[in-house]
């Protein structure tokens, strides 16, 4: 594993490519002002008005695109935490669990009235203790790399690759191992 080479990133927004901005917990501004040129001014004032709002409960667990939605509206969510969240996660900002992916959050929800306090309490606490770890790793030579890594190790082992062919099903061996079924051929895997 490497950490990723220095670069920005930027995302598509408003009709531009606009940089990732800064003060943020998985898209979650900590101010109306980090979001800036990001959201419309409609979003930039729905932020605004978390402070007001009476404190949300969260229970044992709750979806984060629905608690910040409700929270700071649904621009945030669709223009960052969204994609965040889908790149980290593979999944709907509106169905994936707060307290798994995001626990600090998580936990500023259930501790603080207004989520922005929440977040900006999380920066501090971060600038306090900064990271000496990145927060991300990637696979040396890019994740393209993976399939072609494994491939060799199973071939290595005498596993036969077939490309083309429908696996129609899967199964665990009593002994250990695994059946795998290809159109009307059965094959055991090791």
């Amino acid at each position: 594993l490497r950490p990723p080479a220095t670069a920005t990133a930027s995302l598509w927004t408003r009709g531009a490519l606009r940089p990732m901005p800064k003060g943020h917990v998985m898209g979650v501004p900590g101010t109306a002002a980090a979001l800036a040129g990001v959201l419309s001014d409609e979003g930039l004032a729905r932020i605004g008005r978390d402070a007001d709002l009476p404190r949300t409960e969260v229970g044992e667990d709750v979806a984060v695109g629905a608690y910040v939605a409700a929270r700071l509206g649904r621009e945030v969510v669709d223009r960052l935490v969204e994609p965040l969240l889908g790149g980290v996660y593979a999944g709907d900002a509106y169905r994936i669990s707060m307290r798994a992916a995001v626990p600090q959050l998580f936990e500023a929800a259930r501790t603080h009235t207004s989520l922005t306090e929440g977040v900006r309490a999380i920066q501090e606490r971060a600038a306090a203790a900064p990271r000496t770890d990145p927060v991300f790793m990637g696979i040396e030579g890019g994740i393209g790399s993976l399939p072609l890594a494994v491939a060799a190790s199973l071939r290595s082992r005498g596993a036969e690759i077939r490309t083309g062919t429908p696996v129609t099903g899967l199964r665990r061996e009593p002994g250990g191992g695994w059946r795998i079924v290809t159109g009307d051929e059965q094959l055991t895997a090791d």
